[in-house]
Order: structure tokens, then sequence, then C-alpha cells
């Protein structure tokens, strides 16, 4: 079922992007020439970013002042804080109070973490969209952040030359646009796609109560299945449902899991490749925060100012989530790069 939100409108958007790097050279140093010249290749993906000592607030209170610099928007002005992680600071509080107090906000906001991967950015504003929509809220401020680098498995090639960290601040104030959303979750595909968290106190008040984390764990193959599944089924849905054929969306912003399935994804929709944007390389597959570096890191980003863009992140869940949104009059902002 499609939701609709109407009187929003999204006034900026800016990303982070950690100054630390992971090359080519680097990964033919950990896995051989050959066999990473061949994932470079099928990717796209022939360097990530990586936050070293940056945490996930960090980044995400760089993105925060950027847009608030560029966009001259007044701190004391916004009314919640959306924070999409992963890898939050801590287990408690949530990252969204610790960036609000560090940002200087008001205490009188709202501000709620929500821990979602590749689709969270679409989930993000959907939140921010409730919000402005139907209670009222001026204007909200949606973070997505990962130091996803730090739960891979440094000898797991296919995660290592694919996963990079980034971060986004997007503001979604009262305006004059709508949007729709169509979301998917099947939590039977966890198994594919994950970090495990082992909570080690058995019990007892005489033990240290500790957990483990382990490694981000991913099956491509039917992580690949699922995507070429569902992602194509419910983008034809979504379009029949909101009365909009795909010759009026002027480009399909999707979640940036890597080049080779973007453009597969493009064949099975018999989109143009123009219509679907790449921005992986030297960036690496940045989970909840894709969408927005690419909106904002882009070349000639302006071209995306239009309406009718659908956005479609999917992966983690798994899930699909699937907005349209109109970006006319919304400040692209670019990056701003953060000591490692």
């Amino acid at each position: 079922m499609i939701s609709k939100l109407k009187g929003i409108s999204i006034k900026a958007v800016a990303s982070a992007l950690p100054e630390g790097q992971l090359t080519l050279s680097n990964f033919s140093d950990m896995f051989g020439e050959r066999e990473a010249a061949r994932i470079a290749k099928s990717t796209g993906i022939s360097g990530v970013r990586i936050a070293g000592d940056s945490s996930s607030v960090d980044l995400a209170y760089a993105a925060s002042c950027s847009l608030f610099d560029q966009a001259d928007v007044d701190p004391y002005s916004i009314d919640a804080v959306v924070f999409v992680t992963q890898t939050p600071d801590a287990l408690m509080p949530g990252s969204s109070a610790l960036l609000a107090a560090r940002l200087g906000l008001r205490s009188n906001i709202v501000a709620f973490d929500l821990n979602f991967g590749c689709s969270g950015y679409v989930y993000g504003l959907f939140q921010a969209s409730m919000l402005v929509s139907n209670a009222g809220f001026r204007r909200v401020l949606v973070c997505t952040s990962d130091v996803i680098t730090n739960l891979l498995n440094p000898a797991d090639r296919h995660v290592r030359m694919v996963f990079g960290d980034g971060a986004s601040a997007t503001l979604v104030e009262m305006g004059d646009h709508d949007s729709r959303f169509l979301f998917d979750t099947n939590g039977n595909g966890a198994k594919h796609l994950g970090t495990p968290i082992t909570y080690l106190n058995s019990g007892g008040y005489e033990k240290t109560a500790r957990a483990e984390v382990g490694s981000l764990f991913m099956d491509g193959a039917q992580v690949m299945n699922f995507a070429l599944d569902r992602v194509p089924s419910m983008i034809r849905e979504f379009l029949t449902c909101a009365e909009v054929s795909s010759s009026e969306v002027p480009y399909f912003i999707l979640h940036q899991a890597n080049a080779f399935m973007l453009h597969y994804l493009g064949r099975k929709l018999e989109i143009e490749p123009s219509r679907i944007p790449v921005f992986v390389d030297g960036v690496g597959n940045t989970g909840p925060s894709s969408i927005p570096i690419l909106l904002s890191c882009s070349p000639d980003n302006s071209r995306f100012c239009l309406d009718n863009l659908v956005f479609c992140g999917f992966g983690v869940g798994l899930s699909v989530a699937i907005g349209m949104f109109s970006l006319k009059g919304t400040k692209l902002i670019s990056p701003v790069i953060v000591n490692s």
C-alpha cells in the first residue's frame, strides 16, 4: 500500500566523507593484484572511504554543520532529529541524542534512531515527512551515518572491497510538495546479510556484563537474487499505484550497492543507463548514506533538482523502501572531508 504525505519540502542535502581511503593498490597488496582487479571491474569500486578513528556521530556532525552553514539554517529552528545508523556510538543513549547535544539543538526536540541499512535513507525521509505532514513539525534533520568498515572481516575480500564509510544530513521542512512511499520487508532473509551480537553475561550478579559484535556477513548471491527479484517488481508496483509512467521519472536514484547490480536492474526495468546514476568508485557502498552521497557528490548534481524522482533503497532486512520526491529548489551541497 502506498502512503502519501502532503505539504513537505526537502530544503537541502549535505554529506561527509572521511579522508582515509583504501585504494586498488591497497587491495592488491591484501588479496593479490589479479583478484583485486577482477572484483573492482565487476563492482565498479576501485577504492573505498574508511573512517579511522571517526565515529558515526563525528561524520553526521560534519555533514550537519555543512548543511547549516551552506543552506543558511539556524540549528535552533530544528524540531526533530532522525538518525539512521547501523553503527551507533553507544548502545545507549541513541546517536540522535548525542548528535543533538553536539549541534547545540534545543532540548525540547524529538530525537530517535533508526537501525536500518541500505533502505534506511528512504525510511528516514518517511519518518521526517510524517512528523512534518501529520504532526506539524516545521523542520526535521535526517542524518545517515555508518562506520561500517569497523565491522568488516579484513580477510573477506567480497565485503572489504565493497563497503565504505560516510554520512549525510538532509533537512525536511514544511513546503508545497507531496511524497509517496512503498515498503517491503522479509525478515526471513536476515541470515543472508547482517551483523550478529552475542550477550556474554549468562546471568548472575557476580559476572561482568559484556557483549560481542561479530563481523558483517553477506551472502552475495542471495542478496543479488533478492534485489533483482524484488526491486524491479516493487518499482513497477509503485509506479502503477502512483499512476506515474516510467517515462515521467527523470531519474531513478537507487541504493549504490555496486555498478554491476545497478546496470542489471536498469536492464530489467528497461530504463536507459543515463536515468540510473552511479556513484560508487572511490567511495564504496555506504549503506543508508549512498543515495544522499550520490546527490551531494555527483558532478553536475543540479540536474537532480526536478520533480518525480524515485528513490529506492534495498538490502539488509531484507528490505526495500521506495519514495517519490521533488528536489525542485533543493540545495545539494558538495561533501565535506573529515580528517580520519
